[in-house]
């Protein structure tokens, strides 16, 4: 009869075979990656340019020490209100129409540049008031400016 298999030895490989295989490995990560990794590189330029990439590593090196001064400084008590008032403001922020507040943004820039490009005026008299309420532009601004006060005072 015949012996039993007691010991399975495994087939390792050297460690040029290891090498060998880890760099192909590397090689073929890098071919299907490469858009990726130049951008990283970009990336890595720039934060080494603007001199982030040696706050960053500064950072990560004393990372205990940071943390516990921006803790002992955010502890203090000129901080409170700031801290109570966080989570509210977050809050606010999810809720704001960025979209709205672009579109009223854009039109504040048009409306400084109207006014820079045209110069003041000497006067307005009342029946240029009452011309101006004729032009469509002036008039859908001040129906705006109406709605949004009526909206701003409501409760």
């Amino acid at each position: 009869m015949a012996k039993s298999i007691t010991s399975i030895k495994r087939y390792e490989k050297t460690r040029d075979e290891q090498v060998e295989s880890d760099v192909a490995e590397v090689k073929e990560a890098v071919a299907d990656n490469k858009e990726a990794i130049l951008k990283g590189i970009d990336l890595l330029q720039a934060l080494n340019e603007g001199g982030t990439l040696d706050s960053a590593y500064a950072f990560t090196k004393t990372k205990k020490e940071a943390l516990e001064n921006v803790v002992q400084e955010i502890s203090k008590e000129r901080y409170t209100p700031l801290l109570e008032n966080l989570p509210e403001l977050i809050f606010l922020l999810g809720e704001i129409d960025v979209k709205a507040i672009r579109d009223l943004s854009n039109r504040l820039n048009q409306g400084l540049e109207a006014m820079e490009s045209d110069g003041p005026e000497d006067k307005t008299s009342f029946f240029d008031l009452a011309k101006a309420l004729k032009d469509p532009e002036i008039n859908r601004s001040i129906t705006m400016l109406l709605q949004f006060l009526r909206g701003m005072g409501r409760k």
